[in-house]
């Protein structure tokens, strides 16, 4: 015979199967945390305190109490636990524990790849690791990322920074344009290292100001090769350009296309009404002059 579910409540209440020392003596206490009795005589977590002794609290952060269970609701729940100590799995996130280091928010996406702000907290994208300055995916810095481009491969206060040389060494600014200087989270580039560099041979970029290179006047501009190839030879803004037609009647483009007559910041052939349409501005131009005349 079908015992109504109403009278089978009272029979086990009769019973003592609601005794509280029931359910802290089953299994599912340690295991789980259901430790006390719900209103229906079964047993569930019915506090923090009843989740913080079990096994999933231990385990994998599984602390805190809801809806009858226990569940990952706070870092805090976390970072007792053996999975951050073993695993770095320390943050909570959507009810599970994580290791947000390692981790790409799909809003971030676009942030993360170009300045590793990767991982959404209080409302906006931020760093967390070395992996998000390298682009998120690998060790390897990718190419666009800030860790390769600007020597920015340290998480600091939720952004990317320089912290070290050895982080600038690789950097692209390094390479191109000597700022292989950690400074105030930069790369920065000194007066010596100008000196030396393929922006002042190529580019006449000799001198140092405000941490990067730039031309310091005409006669680091008269020494490079953009003043030889392309006429670039009077400084204008710390940048060697163009100015005359005597820059341009002494560089190879005049020597060798006639290009040198100079109109519109550029060196044109005679009778040109303007700049071949294949003329950018010098900065724009620079591999392909130096590397040759086109």
């Amino acid at each position: 015979m079908r015992i109504p579910p109403l009278v089978l409540g009272l029979l086990l209440s009769a019973s003592g199967c609601d005794d509280p020392g029931r359910c802290k003596a089953a299994p599912e206490c340690v295991k789980h945390g259901k430790c006390t009795p719900n209103e229906r005589g079964a047993c569930a977590a019915g506090s923090d305190q009843d989740c913080k002794g079990s096994d999933g609290c231990k385990a994998s952060g599984q602390c805190s109490a809801k809806a009858g269970s226990c569940v990952v609701a706070a870092d805090a729940d976390c970072q007792a636990s053996a999975d951050c100590k073993g695993r770095k799995l320390c943050s909570a996130q959507q009810g599970s524990c994580v290791n947000l280091e390692t981790m790409v928010d799909p809003q971030c996406a676009k942030t993360c790849a170009v300045d590793g702000l990767c991982v959404s907290r209080d409302g906006r994208c931020v760093a967390l690791s070395a992996l998000h300055c390298a682009g998120g995916s690998s060790d390897k810095p990718e190419k666009e990322s800030p860790c390769l481009r600007l020597g920015h491969c340290t998480a600091k206060g939720g952004a990317c920074q320089a912290a070290s040389d050895k982080d600038c060494a690789e950097s692209a600014v390094c390479k191109k344009d000597a700022q292989c200087t950690a400074a105030d989270g930069r790369c920065v580039a000194n007066a010596e290292a100008c000196k030396g560099s393929k922006a002042c041979e190529n580019d006449g970029k000799c001198a140092e100001k405000g941490g990067v290179c730039v031309a310091g006047g005409a006669a680091d501009c008269q020494k490079s090769a953009r003043c030889k190839l392309e006429g670039a030879c009077s400084m204008k803004a710390g940048a060697c350009v163009a100015a005359s037609s005597a820059d341009c009647a002494r560089s190879s483009v005049c020597a060798q296309v006639k290009r040198c007559l100079f109109k519109d910041g550029a060196c044109v052939s005679a009778g040109s009404g303007k700049a071949p349409a294949s003329s950018d501005p010098p900065d724009k131009t620079r591999k392909t002059t130096i590397d040759g005349i086109w």
